[in-house]
């Protein structure tokens, strides 16, 4: 795979978590944040891009999301912690599919990927935001599960049905696979 093609692939991921998080956004009434599927499209370039794919696509599409969407104070919070969440869904892929199906790796990567979005946020409500809002803390932290768990959740059974229908329709080359 050339330089050129990782780029725009990169671009490709970035723009479509973008895309998958800015319009399936659900505020949630007496809450800060909202609701959506931009998981989705993280874990699926993490398990076709890589760690690094899943990291960038992470970060900047759901960071730049919640800029266009107005949710400012997230920003930082979610390009680290949808960037962790890439992150561990690519490495853990690339490491248990090399000793288990595909279907089962991703199961295992995009579950804990889902885990670490929602105790990422829970901290980042609990501890850090609470610093700079008042509206933040504990009760925000606990509420925010409510929301996360089934956006983890949702996403993560989206993202499974989605995976070998991707691999099927062969837009991916089983060697270019964790290139990017």
């Amino acid at each position: 795979m050339t330089k050129t093609s990782k780029i725009v692939l990169n671009g490709l991921m970035i723009s479509m978590v973008f895309l998958a998080t800015y319009f399936t956004k659900i505020p949630i009434p007496g809450s800060q944040g909202y609701f959506n599927i931009g998981d989705v499209m993280i874990m699926l370039s993490a398990s076709f891009g890589g760690p690094m794919a899943g990291v960038l696509a992470g970060s900047l599409g759901s960071a730049l999301a919640d800029v266009a969407a107005g949710y400012y104070i997230y920003v930082p919070v979610t390009f680290i912690v949808k960037g962790l969440e890439g992150l561990a869904a690519g490495m853990v892929f690339r490491k248990l599919s090399k000793h288990l199906n595909a279907n089962a790796a991703r199961s295992f990567a995009f579950l804990i990927a889902a885990a670490i979005m929602i105790t990422g946020y829970f901290i980042s409500e609990y501890y850090i935001l609470s610093l700079f809002d008042k509206n933040f803390g504990l009760t925000a932290a606990v509420a925010g599960i409510f929301t996360n768990i089934p956006q983890g959740g949702i996403s993560v059974v989206i993202a499974l049905i989605t995976a070998p229908l991707l691999e099927k329709s062969k837009l991916f080359h089983k060697k270019d696979l964790h290139e990017i």
